[in-house]
Order: C-alpha cells, then sequence, then structure tokens
C-alpha cells in the first residue's frame, strides 16, 4: 500500500489572487506563537470565501470583523497563502455578526446564547447600548447584575485596547510594535504617543528616535519641540556607541543635532541640552584636551567605575605565589621538557606579584602555553582560580587547552532574570582570588565593569589577547586603554615559536600587522596552510568561495563543511555580504532541511549564530550552533550551542541568524580547522589591516581569501581604524579635571 500522501493546497481563483485587500474575519486557528502575535489562520470573506491567512492578528479575537491587507505567496511545500501585513478592526453592522462577534469569546462569561438574546433584544442597535448606555443590558432577560458589571468592565478594557490599537497604527505603527507600545504602556500607549512619541522612543525596542520623529511629525509636534531636541541627543549618542565610542565632545554633538533635526537655533540646542542633562539623559563632562564631553550615563558609569576599580586592584595586590618563583617555572620546563621564552617567564613573574596584568601578543607568541604553564606553577598554592572567555567558543577552547573548567563571562557573573542583573556584583562577589580573561580584546567596557564589578577586591586579574585584533563589537577599547595604563603591567610576547615560523598563517599574520607584503603559497603545494585565489568578479567570488566550502576544503581536510569550515566577510549585505552568502550556502549544505515552521527561514539542520543576548536562556551574542529538531505543540527549536541543547520559542527567532557565513567581527574569539575568507572592493569603508588580520587569525590549519588583489592590499596597507572616542585611558592616566553635571 503505497504512503499516504495529502493533497496539495489548493490554489485560490486568479479573481481572489489579484486582491491585496479583504474585509470578514478568522475562524480556525492552525499555529500561533507565544505571546499570540504571529498566527496562521483560516480567514473567511464577507462574502463566505475561505482561504489561509498568516501574520500578525494581535489584539484580535475570533470572529472579529477586520479589514486585512497584504501580498498572496505561494510556498513550494505548504502551498498558497495571503500573507498579512497589517490590519484594521471594523466594527460588525449586521445583527447576525454581531451575535457572532460578542459570542466568540470576546468578554468572559458572555456565551453565544447570552448574546443572542443581547442582539434579538437590542437588533444592529446593541453595539450603541454597550457604548453609550450598558445599563439597559438589565432589559435582557437572564442577564444578573453580576454579569451586567463583568460586560461592562470588559466591554470598556476591549474598546481601550481597540481605540489604541486603531490609533497607533493610524499613525503609522505596525501591529508588532503596537503591540509592544501596548504591552509596555497598557492603556496608556495611545497616551503616552499623543503627549510625546519621543518617550515610546525611549522605553520601546524597535521603535527608535525616527520611527517617533515620524509619528511626532504626523501628530503635529513641532520640530523645535524640546522633547524632540532631547531624544536626539539620547539618539545621536546611542548611535555612537554603534561607532565605538563612549562620549562625544560637546560641539561634535551639537552639530550633529543640528545637522539630524535640520535646526539652525543654536540657542535652543544648547538649552536642551542643557535641560537634557537635568534631566539625567546625558552626562557632561569636562575632558583633559577635548573640554566639554557627553556620555550616555550608563557609559559614563561604566569607563568611571573601571578607574575606580582598576586603580583599587593595584592598591590592594598581593603575591598570590608563594615560595620561589623561578625555581617553580624551571619545574614546569623539566616537567614538559619545554623552555619558555623570557618574555613568558616575566609575564608569570608579573602575575605572581598580583594586580592587573595584561599578556598581549599575536598567534604563534605563545599565549595559550603561558597560560597552561602559570596554572602549572600555581597547582600547589592554595588559591581559587577562574577561567573566563567573552564567548562561548573561546571558553571551550580555553577549557580543553589548560584542562580545567572555563566559561563565558556572562554565564560565570550567572544572570538573574528576576533582578535584570548579575548574581555576581558588588554585593556577592566572585570566589577566586586569580581570574584569567581570555580574548580580552572582545571586551566592550560595559561587559568589562560588570566582570571587575565582581571581582574580590585583592584578586589577581590577568588579561589575555592579541591588541592588534579588532575591537570589541561594543563601545570602548578596554584592552588598549588598560595597555595604555601606567598602572598596569604588560607583558607582550613577541618571540613566534618553531611551529609558528612553519606556519604560513602565523607569518602572514605577522606581516599584515606590519603593513609587509604576503608570502602566497605555490598552488600546488599540499602542505601549505595559506592560499589566495584571485578573482575579480563578485559572482566568481562567490563560486570559488562557495566551491571551497562545500567541495574542496572539506577534501583536502577530510572535515565537516559545516562544523569546522567558516565562510567570512566583511559586510552583512550586498552581494558578498552575509545575508546573500547564507542564502547561496543554505541551498548548498542544507537543501532539503525542513522548514522549522511555514514560513520560517530557518530549516532544521541550519548553521545558526545568536545576534544579541538572551540572558534567559543562557544564550549570547555570538554563539554558534546548530537547529536539532523543531516541536511544533510547543512551538520550540532545539538547538545545539556547543554541548548544551536548549529548547528556543519561536517568539525569539528574530535574534537569530544563519551562520554559514559571518562577519570578521562576529568571528572574534572564534577558532576554525579552516576559513574562507571573501575580499572585494565592493568593501571599500571596511578595508582595514586589523579587519584581515582578525580574520586570517581564526584559522587553524588552513585559510584560503578568495577576491580581488587590490582589495587585500589595500586592507593591509590601510592601518587601524577610525579613532574611538574613550575616556578611560585617560581616566587611568589622571583623573578627569572637572565634572559638569548640571544637577
Amino acid at each position: 500500500m503505497p504512503p499516504f500522501r495529502p493533497k496539495p493546497p489548493k490554489a485560490p481563483s486568479l479573481e481572489l489572487i489579484q486582491q491585496n485587500e479583504f474585509a470578514g474575519h478568522y475562524r480556525h486557528v492552525t499555529h500561533e506563537s507565544e505571546d499570540g502575535t504571529f498566527r496562521i489562520v483560516t480567514f473567511v470573506t464577507e462574502d463566505g470565501t475561505e482561504f489561509k491567512a498568516k501574520g500578525n492578528f494581535y489584539g484580535a479575537g475570533l470572529a472579529e470583523p477586520m479589514r486585512i491587507r497584504g501580498q498572496w505567496r505561494d510556498h513550494p511545500k505548504f502551498g498558497w497563502s495571503f500573507s498579512v501585513e497589517s490590519f484594521v478592526s471594523i466594527l460588525p453592522t449586521t445583527a447576525d455578526a454581531i451575535s457572532a462577534w460578542l459570542g466568540s469569546g470576546l468578554i468572559k462569561g458572555l456565551g453565544p446564547k447570552t448574546a443572542q438574546r443581547i442582539v434579538d433584544h437590542f437588533g444592529e442597535k446593541t453595539l450603541d447600548v454597550l457604548d453609550s448606555a450598558p445599563e439597559l443590558l438589565r432589559e435582557v432577560k437572564g442577564v444578573s447584575e453580576k454579569q451586567l458589571r463583568r460586560i461592562v468592565d470588559q466591554w470598556e478594557e476591549h474598546k481601550v485596547h481597540r481605540e489604541a490599537m486603531l490609533f497607533l497604527k493610524s499613525v503609522g505603527l505596525t501591529n508588532a510594535i503596537a503591540t509592544r507600545l501596548i504591552r509596555h504602556y497598557g492603556e496608556n500607549a495611545a497616551a503616552v504617543m499623543r503627549q510625546n512619541p519621543y518617550q515610546a522612543g525611549l522605553d520601546v525596542r524597535h521603535i527608535g528616535f525616527m520611527k517617533a520623529d515620524e509619528i511626532a511629525a504626523r501628530l503635529g509636534i513641532a520640530r523645535d519641540s524640546p522633547q524632540r531636541v532631547q531624544a536626539a541627543y539620547v539618539h545621536l549618542l546611542d548611535q555612537a556607541t554603534g561607532d565605538g565610542h563612549t562620549y562625544l565632545p560637546e560641539p561634535e554633538l551639537l552639530e550633529r543635532a543640528r545637522t539630524l533635526l535640520n535646526l539652525e537655533n543654536d540657542a535652543l540646542l544648547r538649552e536642551c541640552l542643557t535641560v537634557a542633562a537635568q534631566r539625567g539623559y546625558v552626562r557632561i563632562v569636562d575632558m583633559p584636551e577635548v573640554g566639554a564631553s557627553c556620555f550616555l550615563p550608563s557609559l559614563y558609569e561604566c569607563e568611571k567605575g573601571l578607574q575606580r576599580l582598576v586603580s583599587s586592584l593595584e592598591r590592594h595586590a598581593r603575591p598570590i605565589i608563594t615560595g620561589d618563583v623561578d625555581e617553580k617555572i624551571r619545574e614546569f620546563e623539566r616537567h614538559y621538557r619545554f623552555s619558555l621564552a623570557p618574555q613568558q617567564q616575566d609575564a608569570i613573574r608579573a602575575v605572581a606579584a598580583g594586580g592587573v596584568v595584561v599578556i598581549t601578543g599575536g598567534p604563534g607568541t605563545g599565549k595559550t602555553t603561558l597560560v597552561r604553564g602559570l596554572l602549572h606553577v600555581l597547582r600547589d598554592e592554595k588559591i581559587r582560580v577562574a577561567l573566563c572567555s567573552p564567548t562561548g567558543r573561546a571558553a571551550q577552547r580555553l577549557s580543553e587547552t589548560t584542562g580545567q573548567e572555563a566559561a563565558t563571562v556572562h554565564r560565570l557573573l550567572k544572570w538573574n532574570a528576576q533582578t535584570g542583573g548579575f548574581t555576581h556584583g558588588p554585593d556577592n562577589r566572585l570566589p577566586a582570588d586569580l581570574l584569567i580573561v581570555d580574548e580580552s580584546s572582545m571586551l566592550d567596557v560595559p561587559l568589562a565593569f560588570s566582570l571587575l564589578s565582581a571581582v574580590l577586591t585583592a584578586a589577581c586579574v590577568v588579561f589575555v589577547g592579541d591588541v592588534d585584533q579588532l575591537p570589541s563589537v561594543g563601545p570602548g577599547t578596554f584592552l588598549r586603554d588598560l595597555i595604555a595604563s601606567p598602572q598596569t603591567r604588560v607583558a607582550r610576547l613577541e618571540v613566534i615559536f618553531r611551529q609558528g615560523r612553519e606556519s604560513l598563517i602565523v607569518a602572514n599574520s605577522h606581516r599584515i600587522n606590519a603593513g609587509q607584503s604576503l608570502i602566497l603559497a605555490d598552488p600546488t603545494d599540499k602542505d601549505a596552510d595559506f592560499f589566495f585565489v584571485q578573482r575579480d568578479d563578485v559572482e566568481k567570488i562567490i563560486e570559488g568561495a562557495v566551491a571551497m566550502v562545500t567541495d574542496r576544503i572539506p577534501k583536502k581536510l577530510n572535515c565537516d563543511p559545516v562544523d569546522d569550515i567558516q565562510l567570512l566577510t566583511p559586510m552583512r549585505v550586498g552581494a558578498l555580504g552575509t545575508m546573500e552568502l547564507n542564502r547561496v550556502l543554505q541551498e548548498r549544505l542544507n537543501p532539503n532541511g525542513q522548514p522549522i515552521f511555514e514560513g520560517s527561514r530557518f530549516r532544521v539542520g541550519d548553521k545558526i549564530i545568536q545576534s544579541s543576548n538572551n540572558y534567559d536562556l543562557d544564550v549570547f551574542n555570538g554563539d554558534v550552533g546548530r537547529i536539532l529538531g523543531v516541536d511544533l505543540e510547543t512551538k520550540q527549536a532545539r538547538l545545539m550551542f556547543g554541548r548544551r541543547v536548549v529548547l528556543y520559542p519561536f517568539d525569539n527567532l528574530d535574534d537569530l541568524d544563519l551562520a554559514y557565513a559571518i562577519t570578521i567581527h562576529k568571528s572574534q574569539g572564534s577558532e576554525y580547522k579552516a576559513t574562507v575568507i571573501v575580499l572585494h572592493t565592493s568593501h571599500y569603508v571596511m578595508l582595514r589591516r586589523n579587519l584581515v588580520y582578525t580574520a586570517v587569525t581564526r584559522g587553524k590549519k588552513l585559510v584560503v581569501v578568495v577576491g580581488s588583489r587590490r582589495a587585500l592590499f589595500r586592507a593591509i596597507g590601510t592601518a587601524g581604524e577610525s579613532e574611538r572616542r574613550t575616556a578611560l585611558a585617560t581616566w587611568l592616566s589622571r583623573p578627569p579635571e572637572k565634572d559638569t553635571l548640571l544637577d
């Protein structure tokens, strides 16, 4: 007997498919996200036509009349459906429609029979009665006084919600954003937006200043409104953190505001900045050699706090190694039959004295060996040691190379969902006398502050990292500023060991860092670990890179193309950005993966990356995993991150991206058996030395650069990146001269 195969969904008629707007209601719900913001339903038009519709129906009940707008979509597996882009609730006009709506569960305790009796009594005027004279419901047989009060209360609640949703959508908000506002402000959502839409931009994620400004214009709020100007300052400072800055000089912030707001009234701009400081939106500080400078208060507190914490750790430093340190080093060398370089020995001596120590060096200079040696020297000491790194992969690698447990910084500090903060902090210090932090170049200022806030007053903290890599994705240049501090002892590892000298990956990494030309292997050299494949045409670059990932490297290294090989690119967008490359690689590496639900871009088996911190799920920005399976009943996907299986709600899928290709920034802290790097002149604004240096140092066994020779040479020849404005280095050297916070 042949297996059962369901009939494919019937295609809608040509007449129906040419329409993009329908009035009617939905009834049967075949799928709904946990928060109700996404549903797949059977929609029934006013003339009785039925079809499948999917989209955001938040706040709409069964049988509730509405007008939907959207586009028809034909899925190869699930067939035709109407993708709803927006809906507007409309009141029913006929007695039958009113009865069906009221009896659909809209009001608790009001079932179909009672709803029908009410409509039989008042007919098409029923909704007018509910709005203006609900006491007349006493005339309806079977409606008790208690039931009357419940009907009136719930009708008022529904009316407020409906009116708020109608207003929010009338000013241009999508269903999803309107939903977030109603969740945040409740029945006050519409009032907040009418009075000050900029406040919503500050309070609610995904609205932001630009959307708030658009709404304010519709509401007639003046372009020179103080609300608008003050919100613009917060927006501009927040925007600056995306470029790594922790502050902006006051003149620069004023100029950016003048441009953004298209205002030439300098007196107003300055007055609003003063008021923004008085209200705690902005912190104004006189910085040496810069003058008045503007911080987001949270970042000011982080950098100022780091100054205090580093100084405190140095003041309370105490030796963590007893006995003869040099003899312990010699014992390590005898045990492992390995000689530490003088720089490595000096680093161990620096750590032995306690306080804050930085160990920095490029690939092949022995940072990992040094950490192993340090832990060996400490093995007989009665001290508690903790190891951590900003990313899961880096923490896992640290565990493997040292033989000791290591955690991500977030997991080490332990997020507490109830308090909305870390468990470990100033009032609950980490039980560690020595903290070793690997890949410290990835620490941004907020995370570094949280970490140092949690260490014991007299603990020794060792930051290990390559300062020549890209700085952290978040604001600040913590490691670089720490190295610049006269308070910090810095061990620079510069000697390349034998294995490193034999590797073209290591040799070329150092040549890139020095701005020198590369050593390119002969394409026929089977033992070489670094190759450059010249391609100028975008399509040829894609073709060559995809062939490397899916075919040539797996055969050469006998490895898995998904788990062991990583395609890296400078940007997210464009033909050579992660979005397009992931689309191509998904079709090549996971063509038959089952979509985790209808319409999802993710498939079972996909390689994915987390794009933001989710403390509740214990998954953090940059964590890479695989989709193992899906449970449609609980609306969760099963994801594997490292060795952990995480039940991942469908509602959180916006925080994931495909990871067959990732940006070079996202690869920080990770190592791969092989990396394929695409570079093209279209990446012009990103082509800098530390970018390609970071990309090349991600590969362990093989690195292949596919792209334009001109782009590669430009990157190597362009030192550094745009300077980040940070205060930490200045404050670690000397305190700020004057704090002009206006209270």
